[in-house]
């Protein structure tokens, strides 16, 4: 399963796998996997993720019985929201909305 960010009506796209999309989500300060927002909200809630969450330090994969977490690089957050802001401008100079799902 897997989550991905685009603006509305765009060809730009942002993939990530749930488990990692709710955590850039949560650092973004939404807590469903999908949804949508204004461009303008959407970019500031980003900007706002930038400035204040923590150097992610990443997570090792972790296999258990039938259980497979693949962990996250460290900076992966960072990375994401570094996309995610590229993608909220492009929305913002278009007027689209951003939408993830």
């Amino acid at each position: 399963m897997s989550v991905t960010f685009t603006a509305e009506l765009g060809d730009d796209s942002v993939n990530m796998s749930n488990a990692k999309a709710a955590r850039v989500l949560a650092a973004l300060g939404y807590s469903e996997l999908c949804g949508d927002e204004g461009a303008d909200a959407f970019l500031g809630r980003v900007l706002l993720a930038l400035a204040i969450e923590p150097e992610d330090c990443g997570r090792p994969s972790l296999t258990e019985g039938r259980y497979i977490d693949c962990g996250r690089p460290e900076g992966y957050i960072q990375m994401r929201l570094l996309e995610l802001h590229v993608l909220a401008e492009q929305a913002h100079r278009a007027g689209l909305h951003v939408a993830w799902g």
